[in-house]
């Protein structure tokens, strides 16, 4: 759900995405529907300011979708070597951290689409990231 409460998303093991707006409480309207990746979306999130949507599939891949522009793919994620299972964004919406079984966490910059940090050595796949940084100043 978007921080503001405006749209609600949802993902399916076909690579689809679905838009709903509320129309009470209790009900939603669908609006837009996409086709996202051609294999599983393992997870979709909004980042914290309501400007990007990202999915993660089981094609190896995190897409980055512009919520302004209608859900326009913006850019795709692509240095891990498996399935990615989750991604979160950072509070300030400008980082996102993926996690794979290819045994790795990745910390991606939003802003040009590459990786900051690499982090290797785990010896199971990574299939929950978390991170805590609205404190940090």
């Amino acid at each position: 759900m978007a921080a503001d409460a405006s749209f609600v998303v949802a993902a399916n093991n076909k690579g689809s995405c679905f838009v709903w707006n509320p129309k009470s409480s209790k009900e939603y309207a669908p609006v837009k529907k996409f086709q996202a990746h051609d294999s599983y979306i393992l997870k979709c999130v909004l980042s914290p300011d309501v400007s990007y949507l990202a999915t993660a599939s089981a094609d190896k891949t995190v897409k980055l979708w512009n919520v302004a522009d209608g859900f326009a793919l913006e850019k795709t994620l692509a240095d891990h070597q498996r399935w990615v299972w989750d991604c979160v964004f950072s509070a300030d919406s400008s980082y996102l951290v993926t996690g794979s079984s290819d045994h790795t966490a990745r910390l991606w910059s939003i802003g040009d689409g590459e990786t900051i940090m690499h982090y290797a050595g785990h010896h199971k796949a990574c299939v929950a990231v978390a991170l805590n940084d609205q404190n940090l100043q």
